[in-house]
């Protein structure tokens, strides 16, 4: 299947620069397989328990054998490979352009190279784009094809509507039929409590969770000069305020918001870093998959 028989050339051409992009950083950021603590037969001992008639006598510890007179089998851990859902925010808040870069463009570098990612190590990965609802999914697959498919469906969802991520997550969970390691790109432009509450539905069914935070600096700073006019992109509305009068109270409420969402998703077990807009984006993610790594290793 050719790209240019689903797109548009211009989707096309935005199909051919998120590969290029994604395929020509993804080397070196994260490699090797993902851990699980499934029980399995591999390299790396886990666990005894006693012998059951059935099981393969292979696996007995003859050494416990001849120091207890016990039959007991060794388990082992097993390398496994890991699902990874990416859960993507196109609501209109998402579309949101300055310098150095639209939100919504930055976020489909990030999914692109972690969908790279998944490819790279044969790992199945889902796209889920949120918005009022699933406007788009992607079931769990891997292979050239559906990385293809999951770069068409990245370009093809415009940046609209409110942001009901609370709601999105609850239909995702019903998506879901084994343990994921779930992604949430977004600026969680949201009330934190349910959001959280959602995503630790999540949690609590086993899944891995983690969000990062699409934050852009002008937006988070009001970096704006004289009286201006701000449109709401998710619903519309429009008001009017000199951002000198209403800066303080602006960031306290940004600051407020932040704590908010870092106190929710702790207390549910979550994953939760800030990924700032940035012209350099891939280095600014590959810094957080890399601390993500180490964390693991410890």
């Amino acid at each position: 299947m050719q790209t240019g028989e689903l797109l548009s050339p211009g989707a096309a051409a935005r199909v051919r620069e998120l590969e290029l992009f994604a395929r020509t950083r993804i080397e070196g950021f994260l490699k090797g397989p993902n851990r699980s603590r499934y029980k399995g037969i591999s390299a790396e001992f886990l666990q005894h328990r006693a012998y059951v008639p059935g099981d393969d006598p292979r696996h007995l510890d003859w050494r416990v054998l001849a120091r207890t007179d016990r039959l007991v089998t060794r388990q082992f851990e097993e390398f496994t490979n890991a699902d990874v859902v990416l859960a993507l925010d196109f609501s209109g808040s998402m579309g949101w352009a300055h310098e150095p870069m639209a939100k919504g463009g930055f976020m489909l570098h990030c999914a692109a190279m972690l969908a790279w990612l998944c490819h790279s190590q044969n790992d199945r990965f889902a796209i889920a784009a949120c918005g009022p609802a699933l406007t788009g999914w992607l079931p769990p697959g891997g292979g050239k094809k559906h990385l293809a498919s999951g770069f068409h469906l990245l370009v093809n969802q415009p940046f609209e509507g409110e942001a009901r991520l609370s709601h999105c997550v609850a239909l995702l969970l019903r998506q879901l039929s084994r343990r994921s390691i779930v992604i949430l790109l977004s600026d969680c432009y949201e009330e934190p409590e349910p959001l959280c509450a959602a995503l630790g539905q999540l949690v609590a069914r086993g899944h891995d969770v983690i969000v990062y935070q699409t934050v852009h600096p002008h937006e988070q700073d009001l970096e704006f000069s004289g009286f201006t006019l701000f449109r709401d992109l998710e619903t519309g509305r429009t008001d009017g305020a000199d951002p000198a009068e209403i800066r303080a109270a602006y960031r306290g409420v940004v600051r407020e918001h932040r704590q908010a969402l870092h106190h929710g998703t702790a207390s549910h077990g979550i994953e939760f870093r800030e990924l700032p807009v940035t012209a350099d984006w891939d280095a600014a993610l590959a810094t957080l998959l890399h601390a993500r790594r180490a964390r693991d290793r410890q």
